[in-house]
């Protein structure tokens, strides 16, 4: 039928990110939805065979998270090309940072300051300042941005191509942490003892230039603004 044509070509077109993103789930209400790093060793170091065993006995499972996004991404896209055709363009948002508990994380590891048993070494946050006494401990886990200009920024690309997909304009946030970011050693109750590092900067908006050209994005300049940010 149309309706099952429709959603193996969406599979298709969105393996890169659904196939993680699928097991991914399932395997998390398997789990009671415990954090991944809370889950069988096999299973949170990603052991081919592992998987491989899970995707053949969840089989249905997974396809149905599939399905879901398919639906999801269909009433999207009715919803946005009214817009469009309305004369409205779309805002939405990057957040800079992911949570750990996430398919990214668990599917790209490498990509992030985390320790052999895969635990962030260091985390998000800002420093204190007029607002806060002990600063704001965000959390998130940090990017090894080293890693990430290896890859041409492969995963930065291929996110920004995905939200591009589902609006017209993106808004990124905690822009200031392209230029510098500060990291707090994972484990602190506090974000007093913490560092500022450079981000990775104009390299990085370069290669998001070289590939999709004009760059239709809205920089969040809140924070301490220095002269790098500008």
């Amino acid at each position: 039928s149309e309706l099952v044509n429709s959603f193996h070509k969406f599979c298709q077109k969105n393996k890169s990110w659904l196939d993680n993103y699928a097991l991914f789930m399932t395997i998390k209400n398997q789990q009671q939805l415990h954090s991944w790093d809370c889950w069988p060793h096999e299973l949170r170091f990603r052991d081919s065979i592992a998987l491989k065993k899970f995707q053949k006995e969840q089989k249905e499972l997974i396809e149905e998270q599939k399905f879901q996004q398919f639906l999801f991404f269909d009433q999207w896209r009715k919803i946005k090309t009214y817009a469009n055709e309305h004369g409205v363009q779309i805002i939405g948002d990057i957040p800079i940072f992911v949570g750990y508990d996430c398919a990214d994380t668990w599917a790209n590891s490498d990509l992030f300051f985390f320790d052999e048993e895969l635990k962030p070494t260091v985390v998000a946050g800002v420093p204190p300042d007029f607002f806060s006494r002990t600063g704001q401990l965000w959390g998130n886990p940090l990017y090894d941005w080293k890693k990430h200009k290896t890859t041409g920024y492969a995963w930065w690309i291929e996110r920004i191509q995905q939200t591009l997909n589902m609006v017209d304009i993106i808004r990124l946030d905690h822009f200031r942490g392209f230029a510098g970011y500060y990291e707090i050693p994972a484990g602190s109750k506090t974000a007093e003892h913490g560092k500022w590092v450079k981000g990775p900067g104009k390299d990085f908006f370069d290669a998001l230039y070289q590939y999709f050209g004009d760059l239709p994005f809205i920089a969040e300049d809140l924070g301490v603004i220095t002269p790098d940010v500008i």
